[in-house]
């Protein structure tokens, strides 16, 4: 397979450049990933200054490594609409985050953006995060996250946006890994007001993560409890059900 990664936390992060090394040993990998850290910057997309695009290992290298000075979503579009136009991934891979992007928090997640570009190209896409990225974790979730994407993407062909979360720690294989529903990010105390020395106001954009509970299990509880999780996504963001409500609301009003 050609894979394509990214990431949001910037080229240099050992969570996706150990992962490129891994799954370059089995697959022909691309990365292109931001310059610097573009955390929470979901999919944004840098339209008022030019985009400059510094190479990072030689053309025959594998993995070939790419760094682009914009977003996560600046680095897929360029990938899949320019770098490789003629050389199209078969999978876009994002990650390994450092920190969890579970439930409500992927509307935020530059990580997820990145590998949801994937559903505008017929590329199908998987996101990766972790609680907390180090060496050692990595080392135990590589030969598993090899042996999904074979199993998964290559095996049984499947096409979608997958969304994946490991804890910190405990086996990284199939008995403890989870499809579930996506949950909701439950925040409070979201700013964080302060007085500098000058007696100036200031704030920091913050929260303290809540313990509400879903009715179904969700990737937000069952990470919690130790599993892998995964929750497949998609961009498309139209309510159904509302859409129901509001077309008998206009029926009644325009009759």
């Amino acid at each position: 397979m050609h894979i394509l990664m990214c990431n949001d936390d910037g080229i240099l992060a050992p969570g996706l450049r150990r992962l490129a090394e891994y799954l370059s040993k089995y697959h022909r990998v691309t990365v292109v990933a931001p310059a610097t850290e573009q955390s929470a910057k979901s999919h944004a997309l840098t339209t008022e200054v030019p985009l400059k695009l510094e190479v990072h290992s030689e053309d025959s290298s594998n993995p070939r490594l790419y760094a682009l000075t914009g977003t996560p979503s600046d680095c897929m579009k360029f990938g899949l609409s320019y770098l490789l136009d003629d050389d199209m991934p078969d999978l876009v891979v994002s990650g390994i985050n450092h920190g969890f992007n579970l439930g409500s928090d992927v509307l935020y997640s530059g990580t997820v953006s990145a590998a949801m570009e994937s559903c505008f190209y017929g590329i199908p896409g998987l996101a990766l995060s972790v609680e907390r990225y180090s060496d050692d974790r990595g080392d135990e979730m590589h030969p598993f996250i090899g042996e999904f994407i074979k199993t998964i993407f290559e095996d049984y062909k499947f096409m979608g946006l997958l969304n994946v979360n490991f804890p910190k720690e405990g086996p990284c294989n199939w008995d403890h890994f989870k499809i579930v529903s996506q949950g909701v990010q439950r925040y409070s105390n979201i700013i964080d007001a302060r007085i500098n020395s000058r007696g100036q106001d200031y704030y920091w954009l913050a929260g303290d993560l809540d313990d509400g509970k879903d009715d179904i299990p969700t990737d937000v509880e069952l990470a919690r409890k130790g599993y892998i999780t995964g929750v497949t996504l998609t961009w498309k963001q139209q309510n159904d059900e509302d859409m129901h409500i509001l077309k008998n609301i206009i029926h009644v009003v325009s009759s």
